[in-house]
């Protein structure tokens, strides 16, 4: 009996600990914004890197890699001459988002990977590489 109890309570801290680590990065680093080229989302640079890190369009400007379930999902939108990026954290009562270069240590090793992969492209348009804020 003791057993399951402990089991319930562990569940409940993680739960709690994965919603206030995405919660507090969301409120100080909502998203990471990045001045982008005329028609990026267009350009033979975006298409080829978005297919060699698993970004599938979704409509609209929006760009999505992963499902966020057991590990964070990243999304990338194009506004204009503008790129956000932001993880999304899913708990079981919501989605919490933040900016990739957040200065957090929720998958922050992941994270820095991710960093990785987009300043290639960004050193392909001559822009400044990302690092955690």
């Amino acid at each position: 009996m003791i057993s399951v109890f402990s089991i319930v309570v562990g569940i409940c801290f993680a739960l709690f600990a994965l919603w206030y680590g995405s919660k507090t990065a969301a409120d100080k680093s909502p998203v990471l914004r990045i001045a982008v080229p005329d028609n990026a989302e267009s350009s033979s640079e975006w298409q080829r890197w978005a297919q060699e890190n698993g970004y599938k369009s979704q409509g609209g400007g929006l760009w999505k890699k992963g499902t966020g379930m057991l590990t964070s999902a990243t999304e990338i939108r194009f506004e204009g001459k503008e790129m956000q990026v932001c993880e999304c954290v899913n708990y079981l009562f919501g989605t919490n988002r933040f900016a990739l270069n957040a200065p957090s240590w929720m998958g922050r090793p992941v994270r820095a990977a991710k960093l990785k992969a987009l300043n290639g492209l960004l050193a392909q348009w001559q822009i400044e590489p990302v690092s955690f804020g």
